[in-house]
């Protein structure tokens, strides 16, 4: 039994030590760059001339130091788009919209700031056709919070909660709050969106929804006290004058459960927890995302990626399931829950793949098109003939660093679509960028980016994430229709986005300006 114990003891010692080894090896991956990483450099990782918060830029090749002494590599900043969300016009007036009870905006890095540990850095996959607004509150014993405001000018706009694990939890949108009398709500089919009555009112409370559910109300599935994080989303606003949608911030009150109501800066402090106005901490450690890209049967240059050349992309149900099917696809669940993950929007359902310049530079992602509304430019009616109400596209970094070099939103790719009403999207590095990759041949670009944000990690990884956004009940082709893995073609037929590898430029140049589609369509699987 000594014997025995003996034995146990040793291995038990022995795996202490391994663990421990692998930890300081993977940390120190983390602790500086390797030279010997051939990576790109860009003239500009910022909009306009700097970030909005003036903290120092990164270097050539997008190395940046945080305020927390954590170095990391940022994605550069592709060219303005029409229609583009951030602009070097409004992003120092967007930075000051902020109260005690919302601690501003956050975006990708370059917009607000560089600071991988400032609040108003994204670090959740950030699509850049929404605006984020997190915060986190605490309610006691049978208090409830009041929100009141004007209903945005804008695409969609909705207030979910989360869990600490960045899971949602319940959501209130845009076309399920009731406006308050006198006032309509602009987002409904057939009220004009620029109605200039559009005041709304609606609570936040404690615990799991009733039954039936009240009107306006919104729950944190929490216990009195406990932290709860709220985030509120503004998708296109009109003209993109402002992130807002031209409105002010919702005002915050709280009433407490002997009917004291509590306004401003009160307000602000009796819900107020640590975590609000903080930074978000990575969704996977780094020193994870290094120790599991480095495993013997993981291929450690290409990460999730394959040398084919057209592959679908597949429906994400939570972080669980992404690290599976990445590292452990034994162990995938057949019919993984659909609880989300990455802070991510409970009507947004999403799809994604991963990319590997070694197998080439230049892809094109394709699919039939979602009919979605229009609003940029300010239009009236608010139709009823929709798909969805939003649909986008984003390039992004690895599950640790969660950058997004670029995105892309259905009303700027509509003019890639041919007469089928496919569309083309092309994305490469910038200086892998075709000459015909544009709006007059056709089709549409955004940035692969410049790897996967990590401090001696991979140049040539991207990842690729669709959008499907509160879609319409009759429309049965969505990311929602995927119920389990492996049935995406089944469920979205000709909306399943395909990845097509078209290596190099050169053989995207060869398609000509109107760029040949029927040669791409011809790569698609039959």
């Amino acid at each position: 039994m000594k014997k025995f114990l003996k034995i146990t003891g040793i291995l038990l010692f022995a795996l202490i030590a391994l663990v421990a080894a692998a930890l300081l090896w993977a940390t120190s991956r983390l602790a500086k760059d390797d030279p010997n990483i051939p990576r790109p450099s860009y003239k500009q990782y910022e909009m306009g001339q700097g970030a909005a918060d003036r903290t120092p830029k990164p270097s050539d090749v997008g190395f940046v130091v945080d305020s927390a002494g954590r170095g990391r590599i940022v994605p550069p900043m592709p060219p303005e788009k029409p229609m583009d969300i951030h602009t070097a016009a409004n992003q120092k007036h967007n930075l000051s919209l902020r109260s005690c009870f919302w601690p501003g905006p956050r975006a990708r890095n370059g917009v607000f700031t560089n600071d991988a540990n400032s609040f108003s850095l994204e670090n959740q996959f950030p699509d850049t056709g929404t605006t984020y607004i997190p915060t986190a509150l605490k309610l006691p014993e049978g208090a409830k919070l009041v929100v009141q405001g004007d209903f945005p000018h804008m695409r969609h706009w909705n207030f979910n909660t989360y869990n600490p694990r960045g899971e949602p939890q319940d959501a209130l949108n845009d076309v399920e709050i009731v406006p308050d009398a006198g006032s309509v709500n602009p987002f409904l089919p057939g009220v004009p969106r620029d109605a200039k009555n559009r005041r709304y009112t609606f609570t936040i409370v404690n615990g799991k929804p009733a039954t039936p559910r009240p009107a306006n109300t919104l729950y944190t599935f929490a216990d009195a006290g406990k932290e709860v994080f709220l985030w509120m989303r503004n998708y296109v606003p009109d003209h993109s004058s402002d992130y807002l949608g031209s409105v002010a911030l919702p005002s915050v009150s709280m009433v407490t459960a002997d009917g004291q109501r509590l306004e401003g800066d009160a307000a602000c402090e009796a819900s107020n927890t640590p975590m609000r106005g903080k930074q978000l901490p990575s969704s996977v450690d780094g020193r994870a995302w290094v120790l599991l890209t480095h495993l013997p049967w993981v291929d450690t240059a290409n990460v999730g990626a394959k040398d084919v050349e057209a592959r679908p992309l597949q429906a994400f149900f939570n972080r669980k399931q992404v690290v599976s099917d990445l590292f452990f696809p034994l162990l995938t669940a057949k019919q993984p829950e659909q609880i989300g993950g990455w802070w991510s929007n409970k009507v947004t359902r999403y799809g994604y793949t991963y990319l590997s310049r070694n197998y080439g530079q230049v892809y094109v992602m394709t699919a039939k098109m979602p009919r979605t509304p229009k609003n940029w430019h300010g239009e009236k009616d608010n139709p009823s003939d929709y798909d969805m109400r939003y649909a986008s596209v984003c390039t992004g970094g690895s599950l640790t660093a969660a950058s997004t070099p670029d995105c892309i939103y259905d009303e700027q790719l509509a003019a890639s679509a041919d007469d089928t009403g496919r569309y083309a999207l092309v994305i490469s590095r910038q200086e892998d960028r075709p000459s015909n990759a544009n709006a007059q041949c056709g089709v549409a670009w955004i940035d692969m980016g410049n790897g996967d944000g990590m401090v001696g990690g991979s140049p040539q990884f991207a990842s690729l994430i669709n959008r499907h956004t509160q879609v319409h009940a009759d429309f049965k082709h969505s990311w929602f229709a995927v119920t389990q893995p492996g049935t995406e073609k089944q469920a979205m037929g000709e909306y399943l986005p395909y990845v097509l590898n078209l290596k190099a430029k050169d053989r995207f140049e060869a398609l000509g300006c109107p760029v040949d589609k029927t040669k791409l369509w011809a790569m698609l699987p039959k």
